[in-house]
């Protein structure tokens, strides 16, 4: 059976230039139907929507911009906010997932306040996700390496998080790359869990190269998924050490293996 990927064009098919819609094309060219972007502030979204139409490409997740610190109760009108404006993007471009992760943590409040008062933040995003019909993931992010001071950094504090909210407005897009880094891995943390996941990215460690790259194995790991019932696809959010099409010659075999 072979694996859906999902191909993040802010990091990959970059050889085409700056415009996220010749990306999209090039994604398109080489056999991915299905892309993921970061911000849309930035973004023609004219020319984003056009290519998406005339590939016939799904776009997966984008993101809910602004990192916020959602352990401060003074930054949940303006997440809300984001939230709403995400979605709005997300509805025009076809997109049902919106990502946010945790944001920092504050060094003078216990851990399981924050953690209350992020659920508090969630819940009200996960409203207006639903009201527009799409889902936030919320992402782990991992301390060791890319993300120094953020709260979340586990998968079994995000898995939290969304079972408090209980809402079709939130689940979990499980980063297999961060959690690698913290030492988890799927098996464990996913094992009962694998309801509340929404989407799957990978890159491979130590850098965050491609898959193959690294020191991964990434058909035992991905198979690790597949049996545990996550369904969709994957997103290559990474960052080629080659040029681009090479880049996807590891995974797109593991994937057909599968």
């Amino acid at each position: 059976m072979s694996l859906p990927l999902s191909v993040n064009v802010e990091l990959l098919f970059r050889e085409t230039g700056d415009d996220i819609g010749d990306r999209i094309r090039a994604a398109a060219d080489h056999g991915f139907g299905v892309v993921e972007i970061w911000s849309h502030s930035d973004k023609d979204l004219d020319r984003v929507e056009k290519a998406l139409s005339d590939t016939g490409t799904t776009l997966h997740t984008m993101l809910v911009e602004g990192r916020l610190t959602l352990a401060d109760p003074g930054t949940h009108e303006a997440f809300v906010g984001h939230v709403r404006a995400a979605a709005e993007v997300a509805n025009r471009l076809g997109c049902t997932r919106i990502v946010t992760g945790s944001g920092v943590g504050l060094p003078y409040r216990k851990r399981a306040v924050q953690h209350g008062i992020v659920v508090e933040a969630l819940k009200a995003g996960a409203d207006v996700a639903a009201e527009h019909g799409v889902t936030i993931v919320l992402e782990n992010l991992n301390t060791r390496v890319d993300h120094p001071g953020t709260l979340f950094d586990t998968t079994a504090e995000c898995v939290a998080a969304v079972r408090a909210v209980g809402s079709p407005g939130l689940a979990l897009l499980y980063d297999a790359y961060h959690s690698l880094q913290m030492g988890e891995t799927p098996a464990r943390e996913l094992d009962g869990a694998i309801d509340v996941v929404s989407h799957v990215q990978i890159a491979d460690l130590p850098d965050r190269g491609e898959p193959g790259s690294g020191t991964v194995d990434w058909a035992a790991r991905l198979r690790e998924l597949r049996q545990l019932g996550y369904a969709g696809p994957f997103g290559l959010e990474y960052v080629p050490t080659t040029g681009s099409a090479d880049s996807l010659r590891a995974i797109t075999e593991i994937a057909a293996a599968l």
